[in-house]
Order: C-alpha cells, then sequence, then structure tokens
C-alpha cells in the first residue's frame, strides 16, 4: 500500500511544519485516520504564507477529487483575513464549496464578508458575494439584498455578473423578495457589458421568465451584444429572446399575416409576379429580422448548445425559406461526442416528420457506423425511414440489406420494422420490401423470422397486393419444418391472420395436425385459432377442425385444453348464437394498419428540449406561447433609451473604442441602403458636432472630470475593448431619435445652466471632492463600465437622498495633547462635523494648539502615523511659529474606515514628539442625509434581520429634547421630528451605507432602533443613542 502515496509523501517544508508520511490529496485510501489533515490545521494556523497557500492548494486538490474536508473548516474560515490575495482567493473558493453546510460557522465571519464587498480587488468582491449567496440562512437575507444591491452597481462586470447569478440563489430562499429583484434584474439587462448580460438573462429565466415587459427596453441592445456574450450566456439569452420573439412578433409563416403586409398600397400595383414574391418570401418583422441576422452567424459556434438554440430560435420565429443553413449546422454536429449526437439526432428525427426537404441533401450523413452505440444506430434509422422517398428508397434499401445482417438484436428488429415502413409508404417500392421480408421468414435466428412475420402482416394488412405470395412462402417453411419455436408459431399465425381462404391453408393444417402433440404450446394454440377460421372459411376442412380440437381437448397443458373447450362450441353447428356470432368474431374486417412515426407527435415540444428529447412534458417544461396575429410592443421598443448627449458620448470613446460604423446599424434595421446612406450621413455630422462640443467644453467642469476620473479608473479594473464593441453596437433608429431629443432640449439645457451658476465656494469644494476621488478606486464609483442607476419602483425623483448640513454642531471640545506630556504644548479636539475639502470620506477634526511655554514653538507638524487597512490622515499645514501663551487652529482630516478604533499618529515640534491618539465617537462616522417618510419607511423594511439592533431607552419630556439628544450623539438629520415615531437619517462617511435611527415613544419609556448594512455601526449607534436619552 505504500506504493500509493503521492510523490511529495517525504517533502519537508523549511519552518514550522513537517509532511506527514500520508498526504491527505494522495491515493492512500487505508491510512489511519486519528490524526486526520492535522498537518493542514498546523499549516493553516501557522503565521507564513507559503504553508497556508500550500494547504490551501492541498485542501481544493481534495476537494476536486471528491474527498470531504468539512472538517477544515474552522481552520480554513480564520483565514479570510489574509493579507495574501492568492490565499484568501482559494479560501473563498473552499468557502462557496461548504458555507451551506456549515452555516453557524459561516455565520461568524459575515461581517468579513461584508468588508470584503469593499475590497479593491473585483476577484475578491465577487468571491464574498459568492460565499454570502451560499450561507442558506433566511436570517441575513437583508444582507445579502444589500450586497446583490450594491454589487449591481459596481465599476467591475465581473463583479455584476456573479450579483446576477446570485438573484436566483436569493430568490428560492426567500420568494418574497421577487419584486426587488426583478427591478434589479431590469437594471442588470439594461448593462452594456457583454459579461453581464448574458448572466442577467438566466437570473430574469430564473425569477420572472413571464414577464417580457422587462425586454422591451432592452431588446435591441440585446440582439446586438449576443455576438460578443460568453457561450453559455448566449444559450441563456436565445432562449430568452425566442420566447420574447414567439410572443410579441407573429409567424413570418402565417399565410394571413403574409398576405395582410404584402398588400400594395394601390390595387393596380398587384399582379402575378407580386403574388409569387410573397410566396416565396414571407415579410418579417424589422425586429425579428434583427434577432434573426445577430443569431445566425452563432451557427458556427464551437458550443452546440448554442447552435441548438439557433435552430431553436429559426424553426419556432422564422420564415421556412431560412432553414437550410440551419439543417446543414445541426449536421455538422453529428462529428461531436455520443451525448451530443443524441441530442441533435432526436431533434433531427423529429423535424423529419414535418419538414423532410430540409434534411434530404445530407442523406448519406445518417448512414450508420459499425462504431456508433444501439441508440444513436436507431436515431439515425429513424431519420433514414422519414427522410426516404422514391427517389433515394434504392439506395436505403441497401443500406437495411446490410444491417440486417448485424449482430445487435434491437437494431436488426429495428431495420425490420423500417423496412415494413417503406413498404407502406413507397408504394413503388412494396413488392421489392416484401420480397426482403419473406426472405428473412428463412432466417436461422429465430427472433428475426417473429420479427419479419409481424412487419408481413402490417404490410398485407396496408393494402399489399402479394398477400398470396407472403402465405405461400409461410406455408413453405411450415411443411418444410425448417422453423421451430416462436418462429412457427408466428408463421401458423400470418397464416391464420390472412390465408384463412388460400388453398393450401387445410394442408398445413392437415400435415401439422400429423404431429400435434409433438408441437410447442404456442403453435399449438395457434393451430386452434386456424381451425375455427378455416371452418368458417373454408365448411369443408371442418372434419380436420374437429380432430385438431379432440386432440387439444386431451393436451398436457392446461391452457391448450382450456382454448379448446372454449373454440369447440364455434364449431359445432348445434351451439345456436356462438356458431352464428363465430365469422364476427374470428373473420372480421380489420382496419389497415397504420405505420407512423414516433417522433410524430413530439413536434408540439421545443425543438432541443428535454421534453422533445423523451417525448412527454418534462417538470418545469414551460411550452412557446402562440405566435400573436400581428406585431406588440413596438412603442415601448422605439421608447427604448436614447444615447447620451454628445458630449458625454465624447467623453465615453475611450483610447481603444472603435469609430462609429454602418455595419451595426445596418443590421439593427431593415430599411433600404438609401436610408443606411442618410444615416451614416447624420453620423457624421454628429460626430463634427460632438468635436466643436468638446473643443468649447469648460475644462473644470465637475460632472465631465468626475465621470472621466471614473471611465479611466473603470478601463483599468475591466476590459475595454469588450465594452467598446458594445457600445459601438447600436441601432440606427435609436440613433435618429437621439439627435432629434438632443437638439429640443438643448436651449433647456442652457438656459438652466445660466440659472444655476454657483459661486466660489461650491466651485472649490467640488473641485476638491474631484481631486480626492482620481487617486482612489472605490468599488462602487461610476463610469461607463456601470450600468445606468434605476430608481426603486414607486419612488419618484422628489423621493432621492440628498446630503444635508448638521442639525447641531456639538461645542464641547475634549483634550488631544497634555500639556504635561508635551512640554508645555497643548491641545483640544472638536468635532466640526463639516465636510473635508480633501475627502469627503474624511471626518473633519479642529485641533486648536496652546503654548503653555515662555518661549515660542516652532514648526508644530504630523509624523510617524500608525494606520491599518484602509484608514488614513490628511495632515494638516505646519504651524511654523507659535508664540508663548498664544494659540493656533488647524483641521486634520481622517477617514476611520467606519471604524471606531483608534488612530495613532506623533505630533512632532521644537518641543520634541508627542503621541496621540484619537477615537471617534460612532455619531461623528456619520454624514446627515434626508429624504421623504415614505422613502425612509421603504428603505428600512430592506434593513431587517441582523442588520437591525433595538436598545430601550428613557422618555424624555417632549420630541425636541430627543430630537436634541440624538442631534447630540449622531450627525444625522431629522425626517420626522413630531408625534411618537421620530425618525432620522445618515451616511457612513466612508462606505456610504445608508443609517437610519428611530425612536419609538410609548407610555413608559422609549425604544432606540438602528438600521445599517454595517452591523457593528447600527449596534454602537443604538446604544449611544439609547445612553445619551438615559442621561439625567
Amino acid at each position: 500500500m505504500t506504493s500509493i502515496s503521492s510523490y511529495n509523501n517525504d517533502k519537508v517544508v523549511q519552518g514550522e511544519v513537517e509532511y506527514p508520511a500520508s498526504d491527505p490529496a494522495s491515493g492512500a485510501f487505508f491510512q489511519p485516520d486519528y490524526k486526520k489533515n492535522e498537518d493542514l490545521k498546523l499549516m493553516l494556523d501557522g503565521s507564513k504564507d507559503s504553508l497556508k497557500l500550500e494547504a490551501m492548494k492541498r485542501i481544493i486538490g481534495m476537494i476536486a477529487k471528491g474527498r470531504d474536508a468539512s472538517d477544515l473548516f474552522p481552520a480554513v474560515v480564520k483565514n479570510v483575513v489574509s493579507k495574501n490575495i492568492e490565499v484568501k482567493k482559494l479560501v473563498y473558493v473552499y468557502l462557496v464549496r461548504y458555507a451551506e453546510e456549515q452555516q453557524d460557522l459561516a455565520l461568524l465571519s459575515i461581517s468579513t464578508f461584508q468588508r470584503a464587498l469593499k475590497d479593491p480587488n473585483q476577484l475578491i468582491r465577487a468571491s464574498a458575494l459568492r460565499v454570502l449567496s451560499s450561507i442558506r440562512v433566511p436570517m441575513i437575507v437583508p444582507i445579502v439584498m444589500l450586497a446583490i444591491r450594491d454589487s449591481a452597481s459596481d465599476m467591475s462586470p465581473y463583479v455584476r455578473k456573479t450579483a446576477a447569478h446570485a438573484i436566483p440563489k436569493l430568490y428560492s430562499l426567500d420568494p418574497d423578495q421577487k419584486e426587488e429583484l426583478v427591478a434589479i434584474i431590469d437594471k442588470l439587462l439594461s448593462d452594456k457589458a457583454p459579461l453581464v448580460v448574458g448572466s442577467a438573462a438566466m437570473a430574469f429565466n430564473e425569477v420572472c421568465g413571464d414577464r417580457m415587459s422587462l425586454i422591451h427596453r432592452s431588446y435591441r441592445k440585446l440582439c446586438a451584444l449576443l455576438a460578443d456574450v460568453d457561450e453559455w450566456g448566449q444559450l441563456t439569452l436565445l432562449n430568452v429572446l425566442t420566447v420574447y420573439a414567439k410572443t410579441c412578433f407573429p409567424d413570418p409563416n402565417s399565410e394571413a399575416y403574409s398576405s395582410d403586409s404584402e398588400k400594395p398600397f394601390y390595387d393596380s400595383d398587384s399582379d402575378g409576379s407580386d403574388t409569387k414574391r410573397s410566396l416565396s418570401s414571407p415579410t418579417v418583422e424589422p425586429d425579428l429580422r434583427l434577432l434573426l441576422r445577430a443569431a445566425k452567424p452563432l451557427l458556427q459556434s464551437r458550443n452546440a448548445g448554442v447552435v441548438m438554440a439557433v435552430a431553436q430560435l429559426f424553426y419556432h420565429c422564422g420564415p421556412v425559406q431560412e432553414m437550410p443553413p440551419v439543417a446543414k449546422a445541426m449536421v455538422r454536429l453529428l462529428r461531436a461526442p455520443i451525448e451530443v449526437q443524441s441530442v441533435v439526432l432526436n431533434s433531427i428525427a423529429s423535424l423529419t416528420v414535418t419538414r423532410r426537404s430540409l434534411f434530404e441533401p445530407f442523406l448519406k450523413s445518417f448512414f450508420v457506423r459499425n462504431s456508433d452505440p444501439t441508440h444513436i444506430k436507431l436515431l439515425k434509422l429513424e431519420i433514414l425511414t422519414n427522410l426516404a422517398t422514391e427517389a433515394s428508397a434504392p439506395v436505403v434499401l441497401r443500406e437495411y440489406q446490410t444491417y440486417v445482417t448485424s449482430s445487435d438484436k434491437a437494431f436488426v428488429a429495428a431495420t425490420i420494422q423500417a423496412i415494413g415502413r417503406l413498404a407502406v409508404a413507397i408504394q413503388t417500392e412494396t413488392e421489392t420490401c416484401l420480397n426482403g421480408l419473406l426472405h428473412l421468414l428463412s432466417s436461422k435466428d429465430e427472433w428475426v423470422v417473429c420479427e419479419a412475420v409481424v412487419v408481413v402482416k402490417r404490410v398485407v394488412g396496408g393494402g399489399a397486393s402479394s398477400a398470396r405470395a407472403a402465405v405461400s412462402r409461410a406455408a413453405k417453411l411450415l411443411r418444410s419444418d425448417r422453423l421451430a419455436g416462436n418462429a412457427r408459431a408466428a408463421a401458423v399465425w400470418l397464416v391464420a391472420e390472412h390465408g384463412a381462404k388460400h388453398p393450401r391453408a387445410a394442408a398445413i393444417l392437415a400435415h401439422m395436425a400429423s404431429n400435434f402433440a409433438d408441437q410447442e404450446e404456442l403453435v399449438k394454440l395457434q393451430l386452434l385459432s386456424l381451425a375455427v377460421k378455416l371452418s368458417i372459411t373454408q365448411p369443408d376442412t371442418v372434419p380436420v377442425c374437429r380432430y385438431v380440437l379432440s386432440l387439444a381437448r386431451y393436451d398436457a397443458s392446461y391452457d391448450v385444453r382450456d382454448r379448446a373447450r372454449l373454440l369447440r362450441h364455434f364449431v359445432a353447428p348445434g351451439h345456436g348464437a356462438l356458431y352464428a356470432y363465430a365469422r364476427d368474431l374470428f373473420c372480421p374486417d380489420k382496419p389497415k394498419p397504420c405505420v407512423q412515426s414516433h417522433f410524430k407527435d413530439r413536434d408540439q415540444y421545443t425543438v432541443g428540449s428535454l421534453s422533445q428529447y423523451i417525448g412527454t412534458a418534462a417538470a418545469g417544461y414551460r411550452a412557446l406561447p402562440a405566435a400573436p396575429p400581428r406585431a406588440l410592443a413596438a412603442a415601448a421598443r422605439d421608447a427604448a433609451p436614447a444615447p447620451p448627449p454628445p458630449a458625454d458620448d465624447a467623453r465615453k470613446k475611450s483610447f481603444y473604442s472603435e469609430p462609429d460604423s454602418n455595419g451595426s446599424g445596418s443590421s439593427s434595421s431593415s430599411s433600404s441602403e438609401s436610408s443606411g446612406s442618410e444615416e451614416s450621413s447624420d453620423e457624421e455630422e454628429t460626430n463634427d458636432a460632438e468635436k466643436k462640443t468638446e473643443k468649447e467644453k469648460p475644462t473644470n467642469n465637475y460632472k465631465s472630470s468626475n465621470s472621466e476620473s471614473s471611465d479611466s479608473e473603470s478601463d483599468s479594473e475591466s476590459s475595454s475593448n469588450a465594452e467598446s464593441e458594445s457600445e459601438s453596437s447600436e441601432s440606427s433608429e435609436g440613433e435618429k431619435e437621439s439627435k432629434k431629443e438632443e437638439k429640443e432640449e438643448q436651449p433647456k439645457q442652457e438656459g438652466k445652466e445660466q440659472k444655476n451658476e454657483k459661486s466660489n465656494l461650491e466651485l472649490l469644494l467640488e473641485l476638491d471632492e474631484v481631486a480626492s476621488s482620481l487617486p482612489t478606486m472605490t468599488p462602487t464609483c461610476g463610469g461607463f463600465l456601470s450600468p445606468p442607476t434605476v430608481a426603486p419602483s414607486g419612488i419618484g425623483e422628489t423621493e432621492h437622498i440628498t446630503p444635508v448640513g448638521p442639525s447641531l454642531v456639538p461645542a464641547a471640545q475634549a483634550e488631544a495633547i497634555s500639556r504635561v506630556r508635551a512640554a508645555g504644548l497643548s491641545a483640544r479636539r472638536r468635532w466640526t462635523r463639516a465636510p473635508h475639502l480633501y475627502a469627503r470620506a474624511m471626518c473633519a477634526l479642529d485641533l486648536v494648539f496652546t503654548n503653555h511655554t515662555a518661549d515660542d514653538v516652532e514648526n508644530i507638524r504630523v509624523n510617524k502615523k500608525t494606520l491599518t487597512g484602509s484608514r488614513s490622515i490628511h495632515e494638516f499645514a505646519p504651524i511654523p511659529r507659535l508664540a508663548a501663551g498664544s494659540a493656533a487652529s488647524r483641521t486634520l482630516g481622517v477617514d476611520f474606515a467606519d471604524s471606531i478604533q483608534p488612530i495613532e499618529f506623533t505630533v512632532i515640534s521644537s518641543l520634541g514628539e508627542v503621541p496621540v491618539s484619537i477615537t471617534p465617537p460612532v455619531g461623528e462616522l456619520i454624514r446627515a442625509v434626508t429624504m421623504s417618510p415614505t422613502r425612509w419607511d421603504l428603505e428600512q423594511k430592506k434593513l431587517r434581520g441582523m442588520t437591525e439592533c433595538s436598545k430601550n431607552a428613557a422618555k424624555l419630556q417632549d420630541e425636541q429634547a430627543t430630537c436634541k439628544r440624538v442631534f447630540e450623539t449622531a450627525n444625522v438629520a431629522a425626517i420626522t421630528s413630531t408625534g411618537d415615531f421620530l425618525r432620522f437619517a445618515g451616511r457612513t462617511m466612508s462606505a456610504q451605507d445608508l443609517v437610519l435611527l428611530s425612536v419609538k415613544i410609548e407610555e413608559d419609556g422609549a425604544i432606540v432602533t438602528a438600521n445599517c448594512p454595517n452591523m457593528a455601526i447600527a449596534s454602537l449607534l443604538a446604544n449611544a443613542v439609547a445612553q445619551a436619552l438615559n442621561k439625567e
């Protein structure tokens, strides 16, 4: 057993841990497990990142091999805070696998996952969201919802894609969140990144696949991005667009629709040539033509699922004249693996029942090979039978002649049945097929003879003229005694069924009655039936029939004796009623057998679906809707949002973006060439106007500079090539409409700009905010990679969240530097609650330095900052000289990263160095915002569960006193300041998380409730406000 161990069993890692002789990821199955994975736990608990990385690689290898690594969860989850990016990635991969199984331990790290959602690395943000959505606990639904909502607006397309994948998980956990999830899906469907669109279509299909109204606005953009989406995204998107096309567009193959659309304006314009043209090329809606044109190149995809999805689209929504390329692409898939062949051949077999002409040119592609599995052979045989015509029947029959000699019994039986179908379907080949079947009656294989007899019965019953020849052949075989067992019984049945009037039938009965006792039981039963039928059709054979019945009366078989006792009443004339109805019972006029394909009724199911494959409706199957008589929702598609103004268009074109081309416009419209040339000329004029606007644009415009900076940041984070390609594919109709709207809105915008002139101070504040945002890369910053922000349903423009100034600025000061420790230099601090000029995420701290010595103090400045994580300090301008007994004020900017952990730094001067530690109150980490009470209530409903914290507090005299205590404790704005329910709102300084605070006044006290996505902020704020209200 020792030879099975892995190659690195004896490897020793320099440092702390030595590998044991049994590697958990190796093939040693019979190793003792009383110290299972102990080495991995030691490596994960160590301090070296190299050991942790090696351990995580081995653990992921164990998971890939199907080994159970759940016992390592406590050791792995501790490393989620590792600073090594490679270790953190593997930890998240592990957590995605086991978070659902180890929910209790995973819940302990939720705060870490929430912080990871703000990580600068897009892979970490996406992995954190993936882990959060994998923890299936109803308690954290608000947290996951908030994470999905924020990630849906992330600047990284990969994170937005992950958000789309998390939506179905949350919906399955809590279906009550459907409406809010639908709003997020609507926003993701409007995304410009091809990476996001496919996943958004998947989420749409899982959550709200019946709401086709969400597709109206994005339909043309989705068609334009279809070629750029990843393979599986194309498959999902094609399925969604197929349902949409079937719902909104009429069937182009419908005669009524074609005749109405082709009707000329003047009756004199119609002639015979127009009628022929309408029959040969039916009219297709322009928007449907756009989809078909975008999907047709995907027939060359390497993904078989995408090809089948395109085939599904063209079969159900496209004109019949455009199906030949689809048939060729499906035949190409026959070179794929066996599983793909099975699905494709099953679909082709269903299509050949109704549209045989599509695959007739590819008849030889369906010839059976010896290496094909049995189920592939049967499908190809079915297709060959469906495709056979009078011209191709000889070739097909030669193939069948070879197949009959195969050793595969199921395949041979199916071939014999196929020959019978050809004999019934093609009258010119009936004699040839029947001769071949009769030849099979003399086969040595008993089961071949049985199958041949059954098929001959169908052929003869179908009205073949050679029924006499078939009975003669069977009679000859019976007299020669070359048949045995079931084959002999089948031959007797054939003679009894179709040869009761044949003159040789009586001779066969007499021949076999001579050795009746030696026949097998099945043969005896068939001889009894033959005897009764002959006594009815040929009365002179009654003595022979009675002789056979008398022999059967004393047979050793119970079944034979019972059958003889029953049938003798139909032979003797003295039994009245039974004898009178003997002819009706045994020799009735039977209908001709109907030979049909097993795939006849499968055209009712969607092409390529599981239901079509198994021949019945599978669980969860949704049939395609019936096509409407006329196009629907054309106005909604025309009312799609127009492109931004020219200045924004010039801004959005990055260095790698391609120039506007007419190819995308022509592919998305069905107009004539003349209209296309007019559109291209309009585009050139618009481009010239954009260039002029760019030159005249002011350089200190805050909005444009901010958007440019966000664009440059998003370019460095994600792939700009795919984005530029998707932006260049816009429809010509949308361009025309946007140009008209821009011309109408230009005068209005100029008037607004003249009225909204700002003071120099406001412009300076905005400029500083821009400067602060340029070097940072926060995950939620905007850019052309970010989708347009969509307000929640039911919320108007007047209910947006707006930052406001502080309601109260505390005048209290606290000591920052003691004069004793600083040799005579002291400093007092005060929170100003004003925005800092360097960055809006920083708290402005006012420091007042006082010189208590008799000499001047020089060069007072900040030095030796000790910062961890994302916290930062913006130093104040040094104080060059502070005279004795005087004081000087400076403003220090501190970004606490929404944490109350103290920030430490050193203040240095001519008197020496002194350490300073500042711990912020939780209320100073918040900036006041205002909103409507309706919006406040809506946002609070989203922040339930673990994001909510409630505390009991004392009841003050009136509402004004309560509000004053709240304003002294936290920088929030009052939403409602009267009544028994007081509402307050704010945002965290760094992460911009919404903070909602409420005080419910009751008879014996008050209840303070804080809601915030950051659970620590909510808990600390509720405690702080409750303590402030409890003060006397």
